[in-house]
């Protein structure tokens, strides 16, 4: 990774309570990329967006987003920097139609509503299913239409770093590649993509880079080549004594 990173961070340590979850994580993710992380369960992935997003207060380390410091900001105020995660598990308002589901992503962004507009309309060309139901509640879409309106409502706010956690979680391999190529076309237009997935070679088919994390410790990182090359899966997901190679 040549380019200066938009994302970088160093010595990061984060917990919940007494409980220490990640210990001295580095990470860098170059701007315009796909950045996989990936590992087991357990493993620390979820904590480490968390911790990016302000949801979780590191005890130690530097969040550095572009030139500042963000370790311990307020989640309001990463997310005016242009910081967006996509919680595990289609965080929706269930009860709530589509379209109010899009216009809550839009709080806090102080528009006008030609901008609105646009906002909308480029969201359901990504999306065209959620442009046919608009008035349809949350809660009644199939689990690959809800990760679509999760995903664009966190794209009404047009964020510089879009972080997915388990974006494929519970999806039939053709909505899996329907959001895959999303994704990639996100990239193409200039969106930073850090991408949590359990689904290994798909995200190494579609990341720039991969860092592999192991009971909350980056074991280590490259580029998909390198990562298939080493046996970094296998100890992420079997532990280093295994003899076994991982299948995913």
């Amino acid at each position: 990774m040549t380019a200066q990173p938009l994302l970088q961070i160093t010595g990061l340590d984060v917990g919940y309570g007494h409980v220490g979850v990640l210990r001295d994580v580095a990470l860098a993710v170059a701007p315009g990329s796909i950045v996989a992380l990936v590992g087991s369960n357990g493993a620390g992935k979820s904590t480490l967006l968390r911790a990016i997003s302000g949801l979780l207060r590191p005890s130690a380390g530097r969040i550095v987003f572009e030139a500042g410091d963000i370790a311990g900001w307020r989640p309001h105020r990463i997310v005016d920097l242009g910081i967006m995660q996509v919680a595990e598990g289609r965080r929706l308002f269930r009860r709530q139609s589509v379209h109010d589901n899009l216009e809550l992503g839009l709080v806090g962004a102080r528009l006008d509503r030609a901008a609105e507009a646009e906002r909308y309309s480029a969201v359901y060309d990504l999306f065209p299913a959620l442009r046919e139901r608009p008035d349809v509640r949350a809660g009644v879409l199939s689990g690959g239409q809800q990760q679509m309106l999760a995903i664009a409502q966190a794209l009404m706010r047009r964020p510089r770093l879009l972080m997915l956690d388990e974006p494929s979680l519970g999806l039939a391999p053709v909505i899996v590649d329907q959001l895959i190529d999303v994704i990639l076309r996100l990239r193409a237009g200039g969106t930073t993509i850090l991408l949590v997935e359990q689904m290994v070679e798909r995200a190494l088919e579609i990341a720039d880079h991969a860092y592999v994390l192991q009971n909350g410790v980056v074991i280590g990182h490259g580029t998909p080549a390198d990562i298939r090359a080493g046996d970094l899966i296998r100890r992420a997901y079997l532990g280093a004594g295994s003899e076994h190679a991982t299948s995913d």
